[in-house]
């Protein structure tokens, strides 16, 4: 899998979801860089937990903005996060993290998960929150 660039269609239009976006990105890109070449599997670990961690606080702060405007798809959005955090979870707890190895499956998931998230689903809030007066 190669480096996930970001490109101006990624933004929502909320300045902050932006930076957490592009956080989420970059270590989705740290993991993709370090399937190429031999690590220690604790860094591979320790990138995975701080991908879930770090993808959890971002769906808290999305999910906070959507209660605060009353976001119509709040729920769908909450559904959505858990199951991202489930199935990033079970291939951890699968096998799919081996001595050195992150397995394509992973990568390829987390990189479409995300991007197809943002682009589709976190899209249609982008108006919505623009006309709320968020940028």
């Amino acid at each position: 899998m190669e480096i996930i660039i970001w490109r101006d269609e990624f933004s929502v239009g909320v300045a902050e979801m932006d930076q957490q976006h592009k956080k989420l990105l970059a270590i989705i890109n740290r993991l993709i860089a370090e399937q190429k070449v031999l690590t220690n599997p604790k860094t591979i670990a320790d990138l995975l937990t701080g991908l879930t961690d770090y993808a959890d606080e971002h769906f808290r702060a999305e999910e906070f903005l959507m209660a605060e405007y009353d976001y119509d798809r709040k729920t769908e959005q909450e559904a959505q996060h858990k199951a991202f955090i489930e199935k990033t979870q079970s291939f951890c707890l699968a096998g799919n993290v081996g001595p050195n190895i992150l397995s394509e499956a992973l990568l390829g998931y987390l990189g479409t998960w995300l991007i197809g998230h943002i682009l589709i689903e976190d899209m249609q809030y982008k108006n919505y929150f623009i006309n709320k007066g968020l940028s």
